[in-house]
């Protein structure tokens, strides 16, 4: 995150923020750090960010490509965060995780132990993030209409036809509906410069430690089949968290004994011991949460300005169910190219994620035709 004006840092001006995720949250952090004023404004879910509990860890990758390189740099942006904002065994916990292989037995699985990485509770760090002087947050409104005012060179921010706010920067951090307000100020945008988002929803599955004081329970935080988390503390007491469900069809469905299986499921073929022992709260008082990723086909983040869009609109969004490790790290990206700031990533990096990319393919290929 940014601490201080760089000398070849733009003016401190005015941004709107729209999505109070972690890469919402994060990038008003940025922008207020330099001095900027910053107002953010959610529809009061918060989207993926609003999950009970996240575990961050690097992706690894035979060829170590773009997503590999990026989720390590990413790792140690948000350890330094949680060091800074949060506090450890309450809020977070460097735990490590166990990672097994997607698929295969169970019996052959290689397993990978990631020391780096951790459990985190994500609305803390968006809270804490948000927690400052040059932040206004306006909640449970919903923006559905940006215009550009040719006379101020400033965007208005409107909710049916409410102003919410103006700003000569706007920034798209709202998951799967950054592109419908794309698409409002680029008629174009969403079907031709980038391919549509894939709304993705999630369902966690979780309960209290003391409805199975004897559940056997594996020693570290788990992940490769979704990921199973004891020993969590919580207002209630330490609890348990499993998941999350990877669906593709019903985006906009609400929490269901079917996901609730489908979860226990899937411990089963890692911890049977520990899924039979669960069995039981399943059957009675398992408790839920659902939320919707946002990603894209090729499964990097997609940041930068708009293309084709008027000066002063920015997207920093589909980070998929990367986003705890990714988006403090494209948040700092995209401030730095809002502000002019040395970028934290080589270049080839950064076009890896571009929001141009897509657009610049488009014209190579009608050039070749």
């Amino acid at each position: 995150m940014f601490r201080r004006q760089a000398p070849n840092s733009a003016s401190p001006q005015a941004a709107c923020v729209i999505g109070a995720g972690i890469s919402g949250a994060s990038t008003a952090r940025a922008l207020a750090e330099l001095g900027w004023q910053v107002t953010v404004i959610d529809s009061g879910h918060f989207g993926a960010s609003s999950l009970p509990l996240g575990l961050i860890s690097p992706h690894t990758s035979k060829d170590d490509g773009a997503l590999s390189q990026l989720s390590r740099i990413g790792m140690e942006r948000m350890h330094v965060a949680m060091r800074t904002y949060l506090i450890e065994g309450v809020d977070w916990a460097p735990s490590g995780v166990t990672t097994y292989p997607r698929t295969g037995p169970v019996s052959a699985a290689i397993t990978t132990w990631h020391p780096d990485a951790a459990w985190i509770k994500p609305s803390a760090l968006t809270r804490a993030l948000l927690d400052h002087p040059n932040i206004q947050v306006v909640r449970n409104q919903r923006v559905d209409a940006l215009h550009l005012d040719s006379n101020t060179k400033s965007w208005q921010v409107q909710s049916s036809g409410l102003h919410l706010a103006q700003a000569e920067h706007v920034v798209l951090a709202a998951g799967p509906g950054c592109l419908d307000l794309c698409a409002g100020v680029i008629q174009q945008y969403a079907s031709v410069l980038t391919p549509p988002f894939d709304a993705i929803r999630g369902q966690v599955s979780w309960g209290l430690m003391a409805q199975t004081t004897h559940a056997p329970m594996p020693s570290s935080p788990i992940n490769g089949r979704g990921s199973f988390v004891p020993h969590v503390p919580t207002p209630e007491g330490e609890a348990w968290f499993l998941g999350s469900t990877y669906d593709r069809t019903h985006p906009h469905m609400g929490v269901t004994e079917e996901d609730h299986t489908f979860n226990l499921n899937r411990l089963a073929e890692l911890f049977p011991e520990t899924a039979k022992a669960l069995a039981p709260v399943f059957d009675k008082s398992v408790r839920g949460w659902v939320g919707v990723r946002c990603t894209l086909h090729d499964r990097l983040p997609l940041m930068g300005s708009v293309s084709e869009a008027p000066a002063g609109l920015w997207i920093n969004s589909a980070m998929g169910s990367r986003g705890l490790t990714l988006g403090l790290l494209c948040s700092e990206i995209l401030v730095a190219q809002m502000t002019g700031h040395p970028s934290p990533v080589e270049d080839h990096l950064i076009r890896a994620i571009s929001s141009h990319r897509f657009a610049e393919k488009a014209r190579t290929k009608m050039q070749r035709q």
